[in-house]
């Protein structure tokens, strides 16, 4: 069997790897009808947790909730998590009450790699949203201009609009329905974008995606035809999270062909060129 993966941003902050802790809810806060913000106090993962890693929360059921982290705070010690309802678990989670201990893994996984670049534009639709937060938090600490785009079914069901515009990045929120900045899904609206920046063309920027397959698949092709590089997190089922149980598998192409990687280890975040849609 697979060992548990030493932590790489654990080991960049001087941190001794452990991938079980405890932590306190801080505070829970409804978003929407489906949607809350989950805040923990979780010091040893703030600090070493980068954009793109995600925790495996005890749900009151037989196995742990993979969430992508969404935002740290590491002089308090705090990590924020979105939890959108879609089962037992998450409506396990979503009723959760500040003073509330749970049992947590992490930070998980391969997150996206900003270093060498200039300009990072997000493309986030549904939950995908939440671990892109971070990303921009990220580029904004680095001095790293960021442009989000997020796709919503419509303006009712969007969540951290207003997270994103204090965010200090450039902001396009995209709608099914036609009553936000643009009409139609995330792509589209990337497309978009990236035509309007053919003028202000910078060679070093990336393309950093989370949200459904399809939605993904087509980001990586815009992104090609624009010949920029391209990053995505994957979205599949876990279990483990740690590599040893395999539900997470997912086609990736290597020099030779083609390989079985793990999201949860070998991911959730991998070049887009990769993977195998």
């Amino acid at each position: 069997m697979d060992k548990i993966p030493a932590d790489p941003a654990g080991q960049r902050h001087g941190i001794k790897y452990d991938p079980v802790t405890t932590c306190e809810v801080a505070a829970l806060v409804r978003l929407n009808s489906d949607t809350s913000q989950l805040t923990l106090k979780a010091p040893r993962i703030a600090a070493a947790a980068e954009p793109g890693q995600f925790v495996n929360l005890e749900a009151g059921h037989f196995l742990r909730r993979p969430i992508g982290v969404m935002a740290v705070d590491r002089q308090q010690g705090l990590v924020q998590l979105g939890i959108r309802v879609q089962g037992r678990g998450t409506e396990w989670l979503s009723r959760l009450r500040p003073g509330t201990v749970l049992s947590v893994m992490g930070p998980l996984g391969k997150g996206f790699q900003l270093e060498g670049y200039r300009r990072v534009i997000t493309v986030g639709g549904g939950t995908g949203v939440f671990p892109l937060y971070y990303v921009q938090q990220m580029c904004r600490e680095q001095g790293i201009d960021g442009i989000a785009v997020c796709g919503y079914r419509s303006k009712a069901d969007s969540v951290l609009t207003d997270h994103y515009r204090a965010a200090g990045c450039q902001v396009l929120f995209a709608s099914d329905e036609g009553d936000l900045d643009v009409e139609g899904h995330a792509a589209a609206a990337l497309e978009q974008l990236l035509q309007s920046l053919e003028m202000d063309r910078q060679e070093d920027t990336l393309i950093a995606a989370c949200g459904p397959n399809i939605m993904m698949q087509a980001v990586a092709k815009i992104a090609d035809v624009y010949q920029y590089d391209c990053q995505v997190s994957l979205e599949e089922r876990m279990a483990c999270g740690v590599g040893v149980c395999l539900v997470c598998v997912c086609k990736t192409k290597t020099k030779t062909g083609e390989a079985n990687s793990r999201c949860c280890v070998d991911g959730p975040v991998f070049p887009a060129k990769e993977v195998v849609w």
